[in-house]
């Protein structure tokens, strides 16, 4: 009898100890994934501010985090730029790279188009850029007959351009050069008209950033420590919630 006693109490004050280790384990865990948030956070914040400080050496922040860790200045931050800012750009606490967005940089504005009556007009422009992918937004007024090349080549042809609807948007993937960039158009539908503008992303920017680790994951979105940790430079306070 007395060794079924000792057997239950050995088997009861096994699982006291495991409940109690397992109770330890989960209470450790917790507090090594609150101090990787704030690890994470605090580099975050150091990041942030040698961006701020290339902003304000060059007046734009960077194309790419990486450029942090540069010698020579990046394309049109010549003026200014006192790099490196750093040596090395950590990986979060969890051993992804941060990410770090800009938006896109509008390089290229036409201003409204109309057409007159007469010999079809054709008109040049030059713009700064980087090389690399743009985007070409069209916004078209009822102009049906309109070409538009990029650097020699057509980007936008005559047969895609429509009367209705109105306006009709045209958007397309282009190819722009690491210097001065030639946009050449020609229109010829009398009283109707057009704009169309040209984006680059990864350019520098003087507007805002969004900077910050996916959290435990790894992934976009999450809750609790798989949750993304996100500073936006524009906005107070910076980390959102």
């Amino acid at each position: 009898m007395k060794k079924g006693y000792i057997l239950i109490e050995v088997v009861v004050g096994i699982l006291i100890f495991l409940i109690l280790t397992s109770g330890i384990f989960f209470g450790v865990k917790n507090i090594i994934d609150r101090a990787k948030v704030m690890s994470a956070k605090a580099q975050i914040s150091q990041l942030a501010l040698l961006l701020e400080q290339v902003k304000n050496d060059t007046s734009f922040y960077p194309a790419f985090l990486s450029d942090l860790t540069s010698n020579s200045p990046p394309r049109l931050q010549e003026k200014g730029w006192d790099g490196p800012y750093t040596k090395k750009i950590p990986l979060d606490p969890w051993g992804n790279p941060y990410f770090y967005y800009i938006p896109p940089t509008t390089v290229f504005s036409s201003p409204k188009l109309p057409r007159v009556y007469g010999k079809p007009d054709e008109y040049r422009a030059n713009f700064q850029a980087i090389e690399g992918k743009g985007r070409i937004r069209v916004e078209n007024y009822g102009v049906t007959s309109c070409s538009i090349y990029i650097n020699g080549v057509e980007v936008v042809k005559e047969n895609e351009f429509r009367n209705n609807p109105r306006p009709q948007i045209i958007e397309k993937e282009i190819n722009l050069l690491d210097a001065n960039n030639t946009v050449t158009w020609a229109r010829s539908t009398p009283g109707d008209f057009l704009y169309f503008s040209i984006v680059v992303e990864n350019m520098p920017t003087g507007e805002y950033f969004i900077l910050g680790s996916y959290g435990k994951d790894g992934k976009q979105g999450g809750k609790l420590y798989n949750k993304d940790i996100v500073w936006v430079s524009n906005k107070y306070p910076n980390f959102q919630e």
